[in-house]
């Protein structure tokens, strides 16, 4: 079941909602808040990425390539392809001895308007670069030169590669892997169903890799803490000019560590609470993220006044028309559930 988690007005009426599920999970699988039926099932798609990201740091490729804390972000980032996010992307190819060739994503149009704009009136040449998870895809392709791994089979859920991510996954979401389902996502890699709660659940791990049980993340601590970093400390890197999670990064000076997913994931670590949360929009809207965001860390106590106050600045709540009139806002409409112990 889902529910109303934010109103769109205009004027003095609802013009539409958004429904969705919200799940909080303490670094003990513990759901210790929520609002909407936490075993709400989806794909994890992008907000995956800091856990596919593990090999490179694990198997040693990113030390053996030199890969800079910048690459590792663009390692775990759905980048809104601008000269930065291409020239790091590049980068890293250059330090493996590939290039754009290589990547198997599939060429996408970039989401920077200006570097679309570039794309479609022929003053670049499109490129699987531009795709914003060619980053993620470089990292493996890292992965697989340093370990000896095919490269053309790479998106294959059987590739070495694959398998091992999967199983780091499976361990995050605290799942048996039979009962994890498996499609395929836009870039062509594998994606994982899982309840939004599993979500909650790997980001706790994500947030404090040390206080998750064996078994279920602490064995990745030092990867995880390391990935966790390098998203804190280049958080453009990770989406891009007015993305939600590289605000929500950027203005809580790396204390939010958040991560969206398409069709209305949102996935956030708060390392120093130990927390994991995740929210899911039914109707795979965006547009609310920000607004739900900080209505639950607010709810949660975990919101900051400065941090508020930035993201509302950057994310404004009103709606307006052509002539930048106001005519309604987007709002929370939801009241989290608290288990016992964090409502005390």
């Amino acid at each position: 079941m889902t529910v109303i988690l934010a109103e769109v007005t205009r004027g003095e009426r609802v013009e539409s909602v958004h429904h969705g599920v919200v799940a909080v999970v303490n670094a003990a699988g513990e759901l210790v808040a929520g609002v909407g039926d936490p075993e709400h099932v989806a794909y994890f798609r992008s907000s995956a990425k800091p856990f596919q990201a593990v090999p490179l740091v694990e198997s040693g490729a990113a030390d053996a390539f030199g890969f800079i804390p910048a690459e590792l972000a663009l390692a775990c980032a759905s980048h809104n392809a601008e000269p930065s996010h291409q020239a790091g992307v590049a980068s890293m190819l250059a330090k493996i001895g590939l290039d754009a060739e290589a990547l198997r994503c599939g060429i996408a149009l970039p989401y920077d308007e200006a570097e679309a704009a570039r794309v479609t009136t022929n003053k670049t040449r499109p490129s699987s670069i531009h795709n914003n998870c060619s980053g993620k895809h470089a990292g493996m392709l890292a992965t697989c030169v340093h370990l000896g791994y095919p490269l053309d089979t790479y998106l294959d859920p059987e590739h070495p590669l694959q398998r091992q991510i999967r199983s780091i996954v499976v361990a995050a979401l605290r799942m048996d892997e039979d009962d994890i389902g498996v499609a395929t996502d836009g870039c062509s890699l594998p994606t994982y169903a899982a309840p939004v709660r599993a979500f909650a659940t790997a980001f706790a791990a994500f947030a404090a890799p040390e206080q998750a049980p064996p078994g279920h993340g602490r064995e990745y601590a030092a990867a995880l803490d390391r990935l966790r970093q390098a998203m804190a400390a280049h958080p453009h890197n990770i989406g891009g000019t007015g993305e939600p999670d590289t605000d929500l990064m950027d203005v809580s000076g790396g204390r939010i560590v958040a991560k969206v997913g398409a069709e209305g994931l949102l996935c956030m670590a708060l390392p120093e609470q130990a927390i994991g949360i995740a929210m899911r929009f039914a109707d795979g809207s965006t547009r609310c993220h920000a607004v739900v965001a900080m209505e639950v860390l607010r709810q949660l106590g975990f919101l900051e006044p400065a941090v508020g106050a930035a993201m509302r600045e950057r994310h404004d709540p009103a709606l307006r028309n052509h002539n930048g009139w106001r005519v309604g806002e987007l709002r929370p409409a939801f009241r989290l559930v608290l288990s016992p112990a964090l409502a005390a």
